[in-house]
C-alpha cells in the first residue's frame, strides 16, 4: 500500500475508532434529566449486547450484509487537466451482490421500448446500410469526426461526406474493407460507437434502433449470425419487480421522507401502471418534497459551498441597493457599540439572509419550476432570478411575499437597480462601514436573466480565471445540461511532443482542439461575467477582461481592441457551429441553445438519476475483459437506452402529460426497472455484475436516514434552528457541532471538499449508524411509554409495560401454579415432580424449567427467570400453550416485533420466522439481565438516554425551547425540570428493553437502505 493509502487507512481507524469512544466512554448518572440532557455515557455492556445480536443477524442474512463491508482501496491519484481545473474522480472497485428471491414481490416489470425503424431480417447488408444506416449513423454522427479534415482523420476509419456524389457506395466500401482486414473489426466498431474506450464518447447507444441496425449490418459483414444472447433488451429477463406497494414504499422515502399513507397504498392495489405513476406523482408537494429537490439538485451543482459566500457585501458597487442596505446597517451595528458590524447578532442575522437568498437562488429555481409544473426548460430560459425577502430588496425588486415573510421563503423576482461602474458613479468605502453609493451613475443595466447560467452563485461556484477563461463554467454547463463530459471526448495526450508546441494549441493543435473545439465557443458565451460572476464589471461598462490580458506585463503588444468583450486568441462565442449574435446577452443566446438541443432531455435524465437510483449513471469500461468489465459495458449500453427512452418521454410529454414536466419525468424514473428490480437468481458472472447497482435497495443518504427516522417515530437526532435559516439535524447529535459532522462522516457531502455521496457503508459509517440508533432508541421508546398516549405512539400502540415474557402465560408454563389436570389446592407449589408432559419435555431438551430457585437475587416481586433459547419443539409448545390468551405476554411481543417489522423495514414477516425469533431472544437476554442488575426505575439503566431533538416536548410540555440572539434554539432544561411529572416507573424492565431492541432493529441492513 503507497504511503498516502496507509494514512488514508490510518485516519479512517482513527475517525471510527473517535466516534465509537465518544458514544461509549462516559460517566453514568443517577438523575433522569441528567440522563434525558445527555450527560451520561451509554454502557459498553449494553452496546455489546446489540453488537453479539447483530452478529446473529449478520450470520443468518450473510448476501445482503455483503453490501456492508468496508472500502478498503484509498483514491488514487489522477492527473487534473490543467485547463479546466477539474480532477477525475477514483472509482472504488465495483463488488457483485447475490441477490435471493423474494417471495412477497410481483413481477410487473415495464414492457419493453418497441423499435420501429428496424431492418428487416431477411434485408442484406447492403439494403441495411442505405436504408438505415448511410444517412442516420454515418453522416449525421460518424462524418463530424471520421473525415478529411476532422479530429479523427487519423484513424483507420474515414468517411466521405454527403456532398461527395457517391458517398454512401465509398463509405460502404470503407466499413467492408475494415471489417475484413482488422481482427475483430466488427466488434471494435460496436464497441466504439457504444462509447467503449472512444473519443467521441457514446454515438449510438446500445438498446437504440440504430445500434441494432449497426450490429446487424456489421454481424452480415462479418459472416456472424447475431450478437450475444444476453442483452440490453433482455438483461431484466427473468427479474423481480418490487410490488406496487414496495414502490410506492421507496418512492415515498425518497421523494416525501415518509413513509405512504393507508389510503396511498390502497391507491395502488390494483397493480395497475397508471395506479403506481399517480400515486408516486401525489407524493411531489410539501416542504419534504421541496427538501428533495433542493438536495438532490445541490448534489448536481454543488452551489450551497457558497451558502454564506456569494459575495463581498461591503466592497459592492454593481447592486447600489444592497451596497447602501448593509452601509446603513453596519453603521447602526457600530452606533450601538460594537466593534465591527459582523459582531453585532441582527447585522449578522441580516448579512447571512442576504447571502443565503442569493445562494439559493439557482436552487430555488428548480424547484419553483418543478412544483409548478412549468416546462422543465424554464431552469434555463427565465428571465427572473430566485429570491427571498432580503435578497429582493438588495435587488431593488418589488417582489411580494406573504405576510409576515420568512427569510426561507423564495418568489420570482428581478435585479432591478444594476449599475456598471465608469466616471459618473460616485461611491465612497469606510473601513468600517463598507461602500456606499452615492451617485448611482449613468449605466443602469437591464440584467439579462438566463435562469440558472448566471445567477452569482452558479457563476461564483464554477469561476474564471486569466488562464482558465471560463472553460470551468463551459464544462459544467455542458455536462449538467447537455449530459456531455467534455473530458470524453478524446483520450489525454501523453506524448511530449504533442503538447510541446507553444502556438496557440487550443486552436491549432489537434491534440487539444478535440476538446476545445467544443469547450471554448461555450466559454466565450459567458464573456460578460468576471471571476466573481459580476456583470461587465471592468471600468467603462463593457466588458468583464481581466486586466493582464489588456495591458500586457512582459510590454509585448496586447492583443485587445478597444471595444473587444472577448479573447482574440481564442474561437468566437457560440455553441454547435453558431455564433453568438450579440455579445450583450450572450448567456441568454446559450440558454436558449441549449434547452432546445435534443440532449437537454436525456441530460434532464441523468441530472435525476442518482437522486432516485442511489447511483451515477454507468459509464462505459475501458477495457471489456472479464466478467465484471462486460458486466459494466452491458449495464451502461442498458442504462443508456433506459435514458434514451425517458429522455423522448420527458420530451414528448409522459402518459399524455406536457412536454417538459419535470414531476412526471421523476414518477416515470420510480417505475423504471432501475428502481424497481428486486431478486433475480442467475448463475451468469455478466449479468450478475450488470445488476449489481439496479433497483432500490441502496443505502439511504444521511439526510433520507433522518427523515425516514422522523416520519416513523418524530424524532430526529440533533434536530434544531441554527442562526435564521433553517432547521438542521442529519444525524447531528448534540455535541457534535453545528455543520453535522456526523451527516458527513456517514457519506454526506459539503459541497466543497466533499462533493461526492458516499454509496457503500464503511466501518466509520456503521459506527455512525450504530450511534443513531443508540442514542435515539432510548428517548423514543421513553416518550412512547411514559409520555404519550396509546393513541399518540407512532411504534408501540397496543402494547403497554406491562406485557413481559413471563405475563399472561397460563400458571401451569410459568410456575405460578399446577401444571394442568392437577388439583392442587391454592397456593401451593410442586417444584420437584415432573408430571407433565410440557415439563418432561424441558427435561428432554436438558432446559431447567424456571422455578424458585431462578429467582433473580433482591427480586422482590418474586417473579421468575426464562431461560432461552428453548428450541424449536419447546417454542412452538409454548407458543401453543399462549396462543389459547393473545393477552400473554410472549404472544404481544411477537405481534409488536412482527409490526415494527412492518413499520421500520416494509417486509410483512410471520410470528415463527427466524427474524421474529432472534429479535424474541434478544428482548428475552436483555429483560432477564436488566431485571438480575438495574433497579425498577426508568433511569435506574445503565443505558445512556439523551434527548437530541430540540423539539421532543413539542405538544408535550410547553414554552421549554428558548433561542439566543443569534437563533440557535435549545432545549432549556430547567423549565423541563420545573414541568416535569411523569411517572417513569419502569418496575417490569420492559421499557427499557425495547430500547436496546429498538436499537438492534434501527442497525439492521432494511432499515439503513431502501
Amino acid at each position: 500500500m503507497s504511503m498516502k493509502g496507509a494514512a488514508a487507512s490510518l485516519l479512517a481507524c482513527l475517525l471510527a475508532g473517535a466516534v465509537c469512544a465518544r458514544l461509549v466512554n462516559a460517566e453514568p448518572r443517577g438523575d433522569v434529566l441528567d440522563r434525558i440532557r445527555g450527560d451520561a455515557g451509554a454502557s459498553a455492556d449494553e452496546l455489546l449486547e446489540i453488537r453479539n445480536a447483530q452478529t446473529v443477524q449478520d450470520l443468518r442474512r450473510a448476501s445482503a450484509h455483503a453490501l456492508q463491508a468496508a472500502i478498503s482501496e484509498s483514491p488514487s491519484i489522477v492527473a487534473s487537466c490543467p485547463v479546466t481545473g477539474a480532477t477525475q474522480e477514483s472509482v472504488a472497485p465495483r463488488r457483485s451482490k447475490e441477490v435471493v428471491p423474494h417471495r412477497f414481490a410481483a413481477r410487473n416489470a415495464p414492457p419493453p421500448t418497441r423499435w420501429t425503424t428496424v431492418a428487416s431480417p431477411h434485408d442484406s447488408a447492403q439494403t441495411v446500410f442505405r436504408d438505415h444506416l448511410s444517412n442516420q449513423v454515418i453522416q449525421s454522427r460518424c462524418v463530424k469526426c471520421h473525415v478529411q479534415g476532422g479530429l479523427s482523420d487519423y484513424t483507420r476509419l474515414v468517411f466521405e461526406s454527403s456532398s461527395v456524389t457517391d458517398h454512401s457506395s465509398r463509405n460502404l466500401a470503407a466499413l467492408e474493407a475494415f471489417v475484413s482486414t482488422v481482427p475483430s473489426g466488427a466488434d471494435i466498431i460496436l464497441d466504439k460507437i457504444r462509447g467503449v474506450a472512444h473519443g467521441g464518447a457514446v454515438q449510438v447507444p446500445a438498446g437504440s434502433a440504430d445500434f441494432a441496425n449497426m450490429e446487424r449490418f456489421l454481424r452480415l459483414l462479418d459472416g456472424a449470425t447475431g450478437g450475444s444472447a444476453l442483452s440490453p433488451e433482455t438483461l431484466f429477463d427473468g427479474v423481480t419487480m418490487s410490488s406496487p406497494a414496495k414502490t410506492l414504499r421507496r418512492a415515498a422515502l425518497v421523494l416525501a421522507g415518509r413513509m405512504p399513507t393507508e389510503s396511498e397504498v390502497a391507491s395502488v392495489g390494483d397493480g395497475s401502471a397508471s395506479s403506481l405513476r399517480r400515486a408516486i406523482r401525489g407524493l411531489m408537494r410539501g416542504k419534504a418534497f421541496h427538501d428533495f429537490l433542493i438536495r438532490a439538485s445541490n448534489d448536481r451543482l454543488l452551489t450551497d459551498r457558497h451558502l454564506f459566500s456569494v459575495l463581498d457585501i461591503r466592497r459592492e458597487t454593481g447592486l447600489v441597493d444592497l451596497a447602501n442596505l448593509s452601509w446603513q446597517a453596519a453603521k447602526e451595528s457600530i452606533g450601538r457599540g460594537y466593534e465591527r458590524a459582523l459582531d453585532d447578532a441582527s447585522y449578522a442575522t441580516w448579512e447571512g439572509t442576504v447571502q443565503f437568498g442569493m445562494a439559493r437562488a439557482p436552487l430555488e429555481l428548480i424547484a419553483h419550476v418543478v412544483e409548478n409544473d412549468l416546462p422543465y426548460t424554464e431552469i434555463l430560459t427565465a428571465d427572473y432570478i430566485m429570491a427571498n425577502p432580503v435578497a429582493a430588496k438588495g435587488y431593488g425588486a418589488s417582489t411580494r411575499f406573504d405576510t409576515p415573510a420568512s427569510d426561507s421563503q423564495f418568489r420570482p423576482s428581478r435585479i432591478v437597480n444594476y449599475f456598471r461602474n465608469d466616471y459618473s458613479k460616485i461611491a465612497e468605502f469606510d473601513v468600517r462601514y463598507g461602500t456606499r453609493v452615492i451617485n448611482s451613475g449613468n449605466l443602469e443595466t437591464r440584467y439579462p436573466h438566463a435562469g440558472i447560467l448566471n445567477t452569482r452563485v452558479y457563476l461564483r461556484r464554477y469561476p474564471t480565471t486569466a488562464t482558465n477563461r471560463n472553460r470551468a463554467r463551459a464544462r459544467w454547463t455542458l455536462f449538467h445540461f447537455l449530459g456531455m463530459d467534455v473530458e470524453d471526448l478524446a483520450s489525454r495526450p501523453t506524448d511530449p511532443r504533442a503538447i510541446a508546441d507553444t502556438d496557440n494549441p487550443t486552436m491549432r493543435n489537434p491534440s487539444c482542439t478535440a476538446c476545445h473545439s467544443v469547450l471554448d465557443p461555450v466559454a466565450g458565451a459567458f464573456q460578460n461575467y468576471d471571476e466573481e460572476g459580476a456583470y461587465r464589471s471592468a471600468f467603462g461598462g463593457r466588458d468583464s477582461l481581466p486586466r493582464t490580458y489588456k495591458v500586457s506585463l512582459d510590454g509585448t503588444p496586447s492583443l485587445y481592441r478597444d471595444g473587444d468583450t472577448w479573447y482574440r486568441d481564442m474561437v468566437a462565442p457560440g455553441f454547435d457551429g453558431e455564433t453568438v449574435p450579440d455579445s450583450r446577452n450572450s448567456v441568454q443566446w446559450l440558454a436558449r441553445k441549449i434547452a432546445g438541443d435534443g440532449r437537454f432531455a436525456t441530460a434532464a435524465v441523468k441530472f435525476w438519476w442518482p437522486a432516485l437510483m442511489g447511483r451515477e449513471i454507468t459509464k462505459a469500461p475501458k477495457e471489456t475483459v472479464g466478467s465484471a468489465a462486460q458486466g459494466q459495458l452491458l449495464a451502461s449500453q442498458a442504462q443508456a437506452a433506459e435514458v434514451a427512452r425517458l429522455g423522448a418521454a420527458f420530451h414528448g410529454g409522459i402518459a399524455g402529460g406536457s412536454p417538459y414536466n419535470a414531476r412526471d419525468l421523476l414518477a416515470e424514473m420510480a417505475l423504471s426497472p432501475w428502481f424497481r428490480a428486486e431478486s433475480v437468481v442467475t448463475e451468469d458472472p455478466v449479468r450478475r455484475a450488470a445488476l449489481q447497482d439496479a433497483g432500490a435497495e441502496r443505502l439511504l443518504t444521511p439526510e433520507e436516514l433522518a427523515r425516514k427516522t422522523d416520519s416513523i417515530t418524530g424524532y430526529r437526532w440533533g434536530r434544531r434552528t441554527t442562526g435564521f435559516i433553517h432547521e438542521i439535524g442529519n444525524l447531528d447529535g448534540e455535541g457534535a457541532g453545528t455543520g453535522g459532522p456526523y451527516e458527513l462522516l456517514y457519506g454526506g457531502i459539503d459541497s466543497d471538499g466533499m462533493a461526492k455521496r458516499a454509496r457503500s457503508v464503511t466501518p466509520l459509517m456503521a459506527a455512525v449508524a450504530q450511534g443513531h440508533a443508540i442514542r435515539t432508541s432510548c428517548a423514543i421508546v421513553q416518550r412512547e411509554f411514559f409520555m404519550w398516549s396509546d393513541e399518540e405512539r407512532r411504534l408501540f400502540h397496543g402494547i403497554d409495560a406491562e406485557a413481559t415474557p413471563l405475563s399472561g402465560l397460563p400458571p401451569r408454563i410459568n410456575g405460578a401454579a399446577p401444571w394442568a389436570g392437577e388439583d392442587t389446592p391454592e397456593g401451593e407449589r410442586e417444584p420437584t415432580r415432573v408430571r407433565s408432559p410440557m415439563r418432561r419435555r424441558l427435561s428432554n431438551e436438558g432446559l431447567e424449567h424456571p422455578s424458585q430457585s431462578n429467582r433473580a437475587e433482591g427480586d422482590a416481586a418474586g417473579t421468575l427467570e426464562i431461560l432461552g433459547p428453548l428450541g424449536r419443539p419447546m417454542a412452538d409448545a409454548l407458543r401453543a400453550e399462549a396462543d389459547q390468551d393473545p393477552r400473554s405476554g410472549p404472544v404481544q411481543i411477537r405481534k409488536k416485533l412482527v409490526d415494527l417489522h412492518w413499520k421500520l423495514f416494509g417486509v410483512t414477516v410471520d410470528m415463527d420466522s427466524p427474524d421474529i425469533e432472534a429479535a424474541y431472544r434478544l428482548f428475552v437476554d436483555v429483560w432477564n439481565r436488566k431485571r438480575r442488575t438495574e433497579g425498577a426505575h426508568f433511569s435506574d439503566s445503565r443505558t445512556q438516554c439523551p434527548i437530541e431533538d430540540t423539539w421532543y416536548f413539542a405538544g408535550i410540555l410547553e414554552d421549554v425551547v428558548v433561542s439566543d440572539e443569534w437563533g440557535n434554539s435549545k432545549i432549556d432544561w430547567t423549565r423541563v425540570r420545573d414541568s416535569w411529572d411523569f411517572d417513569m416507573d419502569d418496575s417490569t424492565y420492559t421499557v427499557r428493553t425495547w430500547s436496546v431492541v429498538l436499537a438492534y432493529l434501527m442497525t439492521d441492513y432494511r432499515y439503513l437502505h431502501l
